[in-house]
């Protein structure tokens, strides 16, 4: 066996545990399929669940080659994928706080800490105008529209319970957030509706101003590939940025660093995503890899062209892996570093960070 590649694949198991790939919901019903990856639970022992209640039908396990393909150090791969339908009332209306939630777990059902692998999706009367294909692409690699609004509002909703679960702190209490990075509002699209005073920054000026346009609940600002940002000292009680770092070079990271410490208040809290074991399982990065981060604390896997059209800066964005114990070391120059949780931030790690 692989002892790297087994490395990642339990991580997945244990901080993903299961992916969605199709949602479909109509007046009729919710319809949700997907694979899940399961260690320890008999297969009896899974349960499929739509706001915290199982599904009333439920297809369990159900052959897949491709799975156990991809994750070939796992049991019960050959049948990891599922089948959910759960049929509506005329005139039912399923989504709680604006939102769906759907989760797998074992046969104890959700607790406190299950919202780190839940997926959300949000009420579509709520949603703001949809950006355009090349502008959804140049932040999630795809021009799929629900990827991109499934990837927001699980991020948006995994954050707040996060916040409340360390802090005991909900969005709402937060006076001024950024969202660092913000590109085509995958987040900042959701944030507006539990943050009173949201702002969005990027250096992708087609998307500013196509966020501009469609997010008016928030303010953006275009912002130069290197700091200062045009904020004073303080601005912000709390700054997100999600994959961000994982496209910057280690001297670009630092300066960056220390501009957020800057316009961060005492106490402020610094959410930034890296690419972890988990997420890594799933792009199947190499053994060699693998080991070269975390011998290296940091690793360049090479130049990231999705900005090519808006940006001209040869070699300014890039592929960058971190190993936790770089981040921790590192990035303690200029925070706190409290905790890293693994892959609940759109499949990556989290380093959850405070300004001393």
């Amino acid at each position: 066996m692989d002892i790297y590649q087994a490395e990642m694949q339990l991580s997945a198991a244990k901080h993903l545990r299961w992916m969605p790939d199709t949602i479909d919901i109509s007046a009729k019903g919710i319809y949700i399929d997907g694979w899940v990856l399961s260690v320890w639970e008999d297969s009896e022992q899974t349960r499929f669940l739509l706001n915290g209640k199982d599904f009333a039908e439920v297809i369990w396990p159900v052959e897949s080659p491709d799975i156990k393909a991809h994750f070939n150090v796992l049991p019960n791969t050959n049948a990891s994928r599922f089948r959910c339908w759960q049929p509506l009332e005329p005139g039912e209306m399923p989504y709680e706080n604006g939102f769906l939630r759907f989760n797998v777990t074992g046969q104890f059902g959700e607790h406190r800490k299950s919202y780190r692998t839940a997926w959300f999706i949000s009420d579509p009367d709520l949603e703001v105008a949809a950006p355009s294909a090349a502008r959804i692409e140049r932040v999630i690699g795809t021009n799929h529209l629900g990827s991109f609004k499934l990837g927001g509002a699980t991020t948006l909703n995994r954050l707040e319970q996060l916040l409340f679960d360390r802090f005991d702190r909900p969005l709402s209490t937060f006076k001024s957030v950024l969202d660092w990075g913000c590109g085509a509002g995958r987040l900042t699209r959701y944030l507006t509706r539990r943050a009173a005073t949201v702002t969005g920054v990027d250096i992708d000026a087609d998307n500013i101003r196509g966020c501009a346009e469609t997010i008016t609940s928030a303010h953006f600002q275009l912002i130069d590939l290197y700091p200062p940002m045009p904020f004073a000292s303080s601005s912000f009680d709390l700054v997100i940025g999600i994959s961000v770092m994982t496209h910057l070079k280690e001297s670009v990271q630092h300066a960056w660093l220390a501009e957020l410490n800057r316009i961060v208040e005492s106490g402020g809290l610094v959410l930034l995503s890296i690419q972890g074991m988990a997420q890594s399982a799933l792009y199947r990065t190499s053994s060699e890899q693998l080991q070269a981060v975390q011998r290296q604390g940091i690793l360049y896997t090479g130049n990231n062209s999705q900005l090519d059209q808006v940006v001209d800066a040869t070699n300014y964005y890039v592929d960058v892996m971190h190993s936790h114990e770089y981040v921790m070391a590192s990035w303690s120059e200029h925070f706190e570093v409290l905790e890293i949780i693994e892959a609940i931030a759109s499949n990556q790690d989290l380093v959850l960070m405070r300004k001393r």
